[in-house]
């Protein structure tokens, strides 16, 4: 990933992150839902059915492991692969 596109999502994972807090505090605990919909949409568009189910598969496994993704740093799921 280049620095340009690090620096563009982490811009947007800040701004996202600002405009859940500003949501309604009933429609807040929806965000998460909301935007893991989204993602998964985007992904899929952007790398296709079979690279999307490997990206989130690595995701799965991330959490299973009891470690989660920083809310405002972006990542790269290929450095938590073993």
């Amino acid at each position: 990933m280049s620095d340009e596109r690090v620096a563009n999502l982490q811009r947007a994972m800040r701004l996202i992150l600002d405009a859940v807090e500003d949501l309604p505090a009933e429609c807040r605990d929806l965000a998460g839902n909301a935007l893991l919909n989204i993602t998964a949409e985007a992904v899929v568009q952007d790398v296709g059915c079979v690279e999307a189910g490997r990206i989130f598969a690595r995701l799965g496994d991330l959490l299973a492991r009891g470690l989660q993704p920083p809310a405002r740093e972006a990542i790269t799921l290929s450095v938590f692969d073993a």
